[in-house]
């Protein structure tokens, strides 16, 4: 791999906050060389910024690529740790950070500018909030599942609804994908729940927000495209399920907030969702045998070019298995999963 160059160093008496950027990556080797070109092109103070990097225990190259990287620098540390999912692996980067401020990216976004970090840096400057920077879809369009294109449109409908007033942002818009905050206040809640495999930004968010009163700013010129590297519709089906699941825990810890509630699903509108959510509760099976015929009309229709007609089935795919999560979830109280990795 040839090693990336660094750019300008940056003012030397430059007293905004010291950043310390934070990604977990897994086995991504094969990735790691073009992520670390992009994070590297960052014009950002290396005197008061740095770039730690957490291998979560990869069976492939990942460390010797990492290591390789930050040979004769000082601004890559990368650590490593034995598989134990994002959330300890964001949590060992926190504990050997030495930044006022920390930025969690994770290792499929690339910067959308080149001042990418000094945005989230400066901003930290001038408030004591969260900063939720926009996550969105990789440039030039590539093909990708129809699934990606729902995520996509549910995300860029939530930030048209924070531009718009109609959404206020709030805990659980926490995505650690691209978000930064002082690290005084991630500590003053205790940091990531490393119990959690998944979900465990929203958690920590709600936290940040209902234990600690922080406040929110979505800061969409601190912006990231995701270049997603999951393709299979196994893991949005299975993404879907558990997001029902920890829901539904998340809901149990703050039962004031009603919004909250995953349960709010069965009976509120869209009568469509509300009524597919009502069935599956009913027959919990059921989702094993449509899956794969909403999964062959949604690629179906996608191939041919009709990627909008594809999305709402999507819809229904992620609907039908978030109510099954939610179903199976609901008898007992269940502690959160502990998965062989946390791939998606």
């Amino acid at each position: 791999m040839q090693k990336p160059e660094l750019p300008n160093q940056g003012d030397q008496n430059d007293s905004t906050p010291f950043l310390s950027i934070i990604v977990p990556t897994y086995q991504r080797a094969a990735r790691l060389e073009r992520l670390l070109v992009w994070l590297f092109a960052q014009a950002v103070n290396r005197q008061r910024s740095e770039l730690i990097i957490v291998d979560d225990g990869s069976a492939d190259d990942t460390w010797k690529v990492l290591s390789h990287a930050a040979e004769g620098q000082s601004w890559l540390r990368p650590f490593r740790q034995s598989n134990q999912g994002q959330a300890a692996a964001r949590q060992l980067g926190v504990d050997n950070s030495r930044g006022d401020v920390l930025l969690f990216l994770d290792d499929d976004m690339q910067p959308a500018a080149p001042d990418f970090f000094e945005q989230h840096r400066t901003f930290h400057s001038k408030a004591n909030t969260v900063a939720l920077g926009g996550i969105l879809p990789p440039p030039g369009d590539p093909q990708r599942p129809a699934f990606e294109y729902f995520y996509e449109k549910s995300i860029r409908r939530m930030y048209e609804d924070f531009s718009s007033g109609r959404q206020k942002p709030a805990g659980k818009h926490f995505f650690s994908a691209n978000v930064s905050l002082p690290k005084r206040l991630f500590l003053s809640v205790g940091g990531f729940d490393r119990r959690y495999r998944h979900a465990e930004d929203r958690e920590l968010g709600l936290r940040l927000e209902m234990k600690a009163g922080a406040q929110f700013c979505y800061l969409p010129a601190a912006a990231a495209y995701h270049h997603s590297p999951t393709g299979r519709y196994a893991s949005f089906i299975r993404r879907a399920e558990l997001y029902g699941g920890y829901d539904l825990q998340m809901a149990a810890l703050y039962p004031e907030r009603l919004d909250l509630h995953p349960k709010s699903i069965l009976e509120n509108p869209p009568a469509l969702k509300r009524n597919l959510a009502r069935l599956i509760w009913r027959f919990p099976s059921l989702p094993a045998q449509v899956n794969q015929l909403l999964v062959i009309a949604a690629e179906a229709l996608h191939r041919i070019g009709f990627t909008v007609l594809a999305l709402p089935f999507c819809s229904v795919l992620y609907t039908i298995n978030y109510a099954r999560g939610l179903r199976l979830a609901s008898p007992t109280t269940h502690a959160p999963e502990k998965d062989a990795s946390h791939a998606a």
